[in-house]
C-alpha cells in the first residue's frame, strides 16, 4: 500500500510518526512507531527546552527520517504540542525538525490540540452518535472536551501533564488534577461515556491486562478500581523494578505513577467511576485534517 503522508505529533513526553496509507473511519491506517523523547523534561521556568533534550528529539528524528525515505519519501506533516509551543527556544525545536525532515513544524495552540486530539478519540465510538467526553493526558498538557458527533462544543488545555508534574507527591499531583479538571469544566454537561488517550492511559490499561495489545486496550473499559490498583503496586516499587512489571513500558515508568494519579484526579472531578481507552488520538485526528493532511482520503 502507498504512503500517502508521514504524520509526526512532537509531543513533550513522545514523539510519534504515523505513515498514512489512508483513513476510514476507524481512524488512520498504516505503521505507527513511538519514542520517548522526554522533550520537556529539564525545561527552565520559560519553557526553554534542555540541550539533552533536543539531542533525544534530534536522534529520534533521524530514525523516523530513515522511515519516511524507506517508505518513498512522502509528504511530511509534523505539528507540535505544549512543549514546543511554550518554549522560549521553539526555533531550536523547529530547526531540529527542519534539518532531520525538511518542514517546519506546525505548532498547534491548545484549542486546536484539543480538538484534532477528540476529533481521533471520538472514532472509537464507531458509529455512536450522541454525547461524550474525552480526557488527553499528554506530557506538559491535559486537554479535556465535551461534545457531539458534529465536534467539541466545550474544550480546555490545562497546564497539566505526566512531565510538568513529574516532580509532584502522587498525592499532589492527583489533587491537582482534581482541582484543575473541576475548575476548567463546571460549564461541561456531565454527559455521555468519557473517553481515555494518549500514553499514560494506554499503559494503565497495559498493566491492568499484564501486556500491551493495541487490539486488546482498543475502546476496553477501564475502571477507577483497577488502575487504584496498578498505581499503588507501581507506585510501591523502585524504578528498576517497576521498569520489569508486566506490561510496563520501561521508558514510561518513570512519570506513569503520576500519570495514574492525574487520571484518578481528572475522573474524579468528571464524576466518573471508567474510561473508555481509545488508541485513536490526536495522531488520526492530524490525518484526518484535511486541512494539514491534503492527500489523506476516506474509504
Amino acid at each position: 500500500m502507498t504512503v500517502r503522508a508521514a504524520v509526526l505529533d512532537v509531543g513533550s513526553n513522545s514523539v510519534r510518526l504515523l505513515l498514512l496509507e489512508r483513513m476510514t473511519p476507524q481512524g488512520a491506517v498504516g505503521e505507527r512507531r513511538a519514542t520517548v523523547t522526554g522533550l520537556r523534561k529539564g525545561a527552565a521556568a520559560d519553557g526553554t527546552v534542555a540541550a539533552d533534550a533536543l539531542d533525544r528529539l534530534d536522534a529520534c528524528l533521524a530514525g523516523y527520517a530513515e522511515a519516511i525515505a524507506a517508505a518513498g519519501h512522502p509528504p511530511v506533516v509534523a505539528v507540535g504540542t505544549a512543549a514546543v509551543r511554550e518554549a522560549a527556544n521553539g526555533d531550536a525545536i523547529a530547526a531540529v525538525v527542519r534539518r532531520r525532515l525538511g518542514v517546519d513544524p506546525v505548532v498547534a495552540t491548545g484549542a486546536e490540540e484539543a480538538t484534532l486530539a477528540y476529533r481521533g478519540a471520538r472514532m472509537a465510538l464507531g458509529d455512536a452518535g450522541g454525547p461524550c467526553r474525552m480526557i488527553d493526558i499528554g506530557g506538559a498538557s491535559t486537554e479535556v472536551v465535551a461534545g457531539d458527533e458534529s465536534g467539541p462544543l466545550h474544550l480546555v488545555s490545562l497546564p497539566l501533564g505526566v512531565v510538568r508534574n513529574a516532580g509532584d507527591t502522587v498525592e499532589g499531583a492527583r489533587a491537582e488534577a482534581e482541582r484543575l479538571v473541576r475548575d476548567a469544566t463546571t460549564a461541561f454537561p456531565a454527559a455521555g461515556p468519557v473517553i481515555g488517550l494518549a500514553g499514560t492511559v494506554t499503559q494503565a490499561a497495559a498493566l491492568c491486562n499484564g501486556g500491551y495489545d493495541p487490539a486488546e486496550i482498543h475502546r476496553q473499559h477501564l475502571s477507577r478500581a483497577a488502575i487504584e490498583r496498578v498505581l499503588a503496586q507501581a507506585a510501591a516499587l523502585p524504578l528498576a523494578e517497576r521498569r520489569a512489571m508486566p506490561g510496563m513500558h520501561p521508558d514510561r515508568a518513570d512519570v506513569i505513577v503520576n500519570g495514574m494519579a492525574i487520571l484518578l484526579g481528572a475522573m474524579t472531578a468528571l464524576g466518573v467511576d471508567e474510561v473508555i481507552v481509545s488508541e485513536r488520538d490526536l495522531l488520526d485526528g492530524i490525518a484526518g485534517d484535511p486541512a494539514l493532511v491534503p492527500a489523506t482520503v476516506t474509504e
